[in-house]
C-alpha cells in the first residue's frame, strides 16, 4: 500500500513512520522540502499552503498512485474530513474519522497530548502498536475510530485526541 503522510518535515510525523512498515510511504510538506532520499520512505512538496487543500492533496494523491492518506496538520484536518467520500470515489483512504465526528477528537492544545501514547486504528482496529491496554483498545472499538489518536487513561472526559501538528 502507497501511504502519503502530510507534515513530513516534522520530527513528531516521522515517528508515525513505524505504524506503517512493509508499506510504501510518501512525507509531504508543505514549501520546501529536504533534498534527501530515504529506503523508508520519500519527500514530496505539496506547494504552498492555500484554501484548496483537499483539492491539491487529491491531486498529488492520483499523480502520485497514493492509495491511503493521513493528514497531520491541524489545518488540513476539516477540508479533508469534508472531502472525504470524493477521495474514496477514487479508492483513496482517509485515515479520519467522518466530517460529523471529527469535533468530538480534535484538540488543537499540544499541551494536552504531550507525553501520551499514540495508537493507530483502522475502522476500530488497533493497527499499531502491536498491544495495548483494554481501555485503549475498547475505545477503539466502540468509538470506531479511524486514524492515528492519542488515548489518555486519565484525563477527565477525554477518550481520544486526533493527532496533529500545528
Amino acid at each position: 500500500m502507497k501511504i502519503l503522510i502530510t507534515g513530513g518535515k516534522s520530527a513528531t510525523t516521522l515517528k508515525l513512520l513505524k505504524a506503517f512498515e512493509g508499506n510504501e510511504i510518501v512525507l509531504a510538506d508543505y514549501g520546501e522540502i529536504p533534498a534527501f532520499t530515504s529506503a523508508n520512505y520519500k519527500f514530496i512538496t505539496l506547494g504552498e499552503v492555500n484554501d484548496a487543500i483537499a483539492h491539491n492533496i487529491l491531486n498529488i494523491c492520483l499523480d502520485y498512485g497514493i492509495d491511503m492518506i493521513l493528514p497531520v496538520h491541524e489545518f488540513e484536518i476539516n477540508p479533508i474530513a469534508k472531502s472525504k467520500v470524493l477521495f474514496q470515489e477514487f479508492n483513496i483512504q482517509v485515515l479520519l474519522p467522518e466530517v460529523t465526528h471529527v469535533l468530538k477528537y480534535f484538540y488543537p492544545q499540544q499541551d494536552i497530548t504531550l507525553g501520551l501514547k499514540w495508537y493507530c486504528f483502522v475502522e476500530g482496529e488497533l493497527t499499531f502498536p502491536a498491544a495495548a491496554s483494554a481501555h485503549v483498545l475498547e475505545i477503539g472499538k466502540e468509538k470506531q475510530l479511524h486514524g492515528v489518536y492519542y488515548i489518555p487513561e486519565d484525563l477527565e472526559g477525554l477518550t481520544a485526541i486526533l493527532f496533529t501538528i500545528p
